[in-house]
């Protein structure tokens, strides 16, 4: 029977920043039928109850689950792959299961053991921030945010409308994807930027054991290299550890650019280095002008 989204009952698990900023926007906007957020943390249940983030709570995952029409996984990528695997006998027929994670083609093997009724998506929203927890929270979040979607083949087509239904609700705009493409892109534009900016850190470090005046002179252009260095490191190494040969093909390209990059300065080749720099610095603000682009509010 074809479900929209407000008959349903939603179970979010996890109460970080991308569930709970998930349960305001349900919440807020009266998307659905009730709103259940489940928590390993008691005091984020009580919180996100107390101040309506979400219409029910608990720290029990099975029972949280139970009879639920749609359930989100907000958790990092090896918690959800365990979090699947418990909770699957506890599901009803016919229930959406979803992920919100970094990386798909480990959370889509571990979906296609879900009983036969349930109706598995791998998603990830590509929103957030640096900060973590409940109280990075914040409604909007996935404002005009992309949310690639990946149902698996026995996933049904009224299943994939329904999530899709919930993802437009909340501002963001649907882009199904396969797995391991999709895998193999966010290597290259999220999990290679965050080693990135965590190395640009250590770096820093490395030199201001020798001159204290670096941190004294760091400004802008540091903060903004250096931001998703900030991350969460526990989080981030579950994406890493379930995409480690597109992180490691990524990171070959990159130190090939950066070794190429080092020998122009040190040849003092000026021609074909400020090329190389214009060239990239075109590439990025032509990108930039089309993120600006999909942001822009509809008129």
């Amino acid at each position: 029977m074809t479900r929209t989204l407000a008959e349903c009952r939603v179970a979010v698990v996890g109460m970080g920043l991308i569930g709970a900023s998930l349960c305001m926007d349900l919440s807020r906007l009266k998307l659905c039928r009730e709103v259940k957020g489940i928590s390993r943390s008691s005091s984020s249940v009580a919180r996100a109850i107390r101040t309506g983030v979400v219409d029910q709570g608990t720290t029990r995952l099975l029972s949280g689950v139970a009879g639920v029409d749609i359930v989100i996984l907000a958790a990092p990528v090896r918690a959800a792959i365990r979090q699947l695997a418990e909770i699957g006998p506890s599901l009803k027929d016919g229930a959406v299961v979803v992920d919100m994670g970094s990386t798909s083609s480990a959370v889509v093997r571990a979906m296609e053991e879900l009983p036969a009724t349930i109706q598995p998506i791998s998603t990830h929203p590509m929103a957030g921030k640096e900060t973590s927890g409940f109280d990075s929270a914040e409604p909007g979040l996935f404002q005009n945010a992309t949310w690639v979607l990946t149902p698996l083949r026995r996933t049904r087509p009224e299943a994939v409308a329904l999530f899709t239904e919930l993802i437009c609700a909340v501002g963001a705009h649907p882009v199904h994807m396969e797995a391991a493409k999709h895998d193999r892109v966010v290597a290259a534009i999220s999990h290679l930027p965050f080693l990135v900016a965590s190395a640009l850190v250590q770096a820093a470090a490395t030199a201001s054991r020798t001159d204290a005046e670096v941190w004294n002179l760091a400004a802008g252009g540091f903060r903004d290299t250096s931001r998703v260095a900030a991350s969460e490191a526990s989080m981030f190494l579950d994406i890493l550890m379930t995409n480690r040969e597109n992180v490691g093909a990524q990171l070959d390209e990159f130190i090939a650019n950066i070794q190429y990059l080092r020998t122009l300065i040190e040849r003092s080749d000026e021609e074909t280095l400020v090329n190389q720099l214009f060239q990239n610095r075109q590439t990025r603000m032509q990108w930039h002008e089309r993120y600006n682009a999909r942001r822009r509010p509809a008129t």
